[in-house]
């Protein structure tokens, strides 16, 4: 048997395995409701078998059935104006939908794997981090064929990357936190990599005036898009620290008007901004940002998200909450951070109900795309346990 062969045929029978113990957990659970610890080792499973590429980027939307990206036969039957929206940059569709939030999940697994690493030592666990660091800075580097600083969505995996015109501060944000994270880990060369991303990422953003096209339809600042803020405050705070060069920090004035129209936007409710805006606002504050408008929005956007959760941890999304929705994990994933900063929210009790309500892979789906399982979903659920059991390792 080839070498080549071989390690296929090994790969494919550790998926398989894999695939195996997570049938047998959900055989074993389905008479009764099961263990958050049960429930993390089928996402953790299915992340790590499915959503995760060879190059280590975890794929986006897998199709619910198939658990694979979607063939460009089943994409015709979705609402083809979704399809014009999202995918116009690219005539290849199924590359485009694998890979739309791929930046996004990959950097929140690499998160969860590190707080896995500190609450059960598991070098594993640090090595699956690691595989998804990796392939961050690899879509970095293809980046780089177009631009220091620029960071592709990378359409069509990471060998296709460099091709990619689309750029979104989601992905940006996620990513950033991913490689701040991990800088503890890294070795020489890789922190480096980082900083040097980070001074980059900057400078892509300082020369165009902190504005950039999004798709055919408009332009984000941090005025129009002000989710983008938890991208554009990180970003100048980490490169003024790894560069010494104060004069980055400089721009943060740029974003006061933003910040403090933040605290009445209804829109930043939307659980996705949320998880951004709180996961790139801790980054800045670690790095030393003590802008107070940060902490007490922290507070804020964690409160009017979590309007949009029931009691039993059910969440609902869009105009008059008419969307049932799994992404009440993506604010789950911000609670030990809101509950170490106001206690008084008690923000874990809120996301503990939202893990013990999602425990069912084909409930983890984007209302948007009826039929897709949302990766960043799955991602988050991960992260808020890990992060909870740091905070309690008696949660299971």
């Amino acid at each position: 048997m080839h070498t080549h062969t071989r390690r296929n045929f090994l790969k494919g029978s550790f998926s398989l395995l894999a695939i195996a113990e997570a049938s047998r957990l959900a055989a074993a659970t389905k008479s009764r409701t099961p263990t958050l610890a049960e429930t993390a080792a089928m996402f953790h499973d299915f992340v790590s078998t499915r959503m995760m590429d060879a190059d280590g980027l975890c794929r986006s939307a897998l199709h619910a059935e198939t658990l694979r990206p979607w063939t460009k036969e089943q994409l015709t039957k979705l609402d083809p104006l979704v399809l014009a929206d999202w995918f116009q940059n690219s005539p290849d569709l199924s590359g485009c939908l694998a890979y739309e939030n791929a930046l996004m999940a990959t950097g929140e697994f690499a998160l969860s794997q590190m707080v896995r690493h500190r609450v059960t030592g598991d070098v594993a666990a640090l090595a699956m981090a690691h595989r998804g660091v990796k392939a961050i800075l690899a879509v970095i580097e293809e980046g780089r064929h177009y631009m220091p600083g620029y960071l592709p969505k990378p359409f069509g995996g990471l060998s296709k990357a460099r091709y990619s015109h689309e750029i979104s501060p989601d992905q940006y944000t996620k990513a950033v936190a991913a490689l701040h994270a991990w800088r503890r880990h890294a070795s020489a060369q890789e922190r480096a990599a980082i900083d040097q991303f980070y001074v980059d990422a900057a400078d892509f953003f300082v020369a165009r005036k902190f504005r950039h096209a999004y798709r055919h339809r408009t332009i984000v600042t941090a005025d129009t898009h002000r989710h983008a803020l938890g991208l554009f405050v990180p970003i100048v705070v980490l490169a003024a620290n790894v560069s010494g060069k104060a004069a980055y920090r400089a721009h943060l004035q740029r974003f006061s008007r933003a910040l403090d129209d933040s605290a009445t936007d209804e829109k930043l409710s939307n659980f996705n901004m949320t998880s951004l805006l709180i996961d790139g606002f801790d980054v800045a504050m670690q790095e030393g940002c003590d802008d107070p408008r940060l902490p007490a929005l922290i507070e804020s956007l964690w409160t009017r998200a979590i309007k949009n959760i029931n009691p039993d941890g059910t969440a609902y999304e869009g105009e008059d909450r008419k969307h049932f929705s799994s992404e009440g994990t993506r604010v789950a994933a911000c609670a030990t951070i809101v509950e170490q900063l106001h206690p008084a929210t008690k923000a874990t009790v809120v996301a503990e109900k939202v893990l013990r309500r999602y425990t069912k892979l084909q409930e983890m789906t984007h209302y948007r795309i009826p039929g897709a399982i949302f990766e960043v979903s799955v991602t988050s659920w991960l992260l808020a346990y890990w992060r909870l059991r740091e905070k309690d390792k008696a949660i299971g």
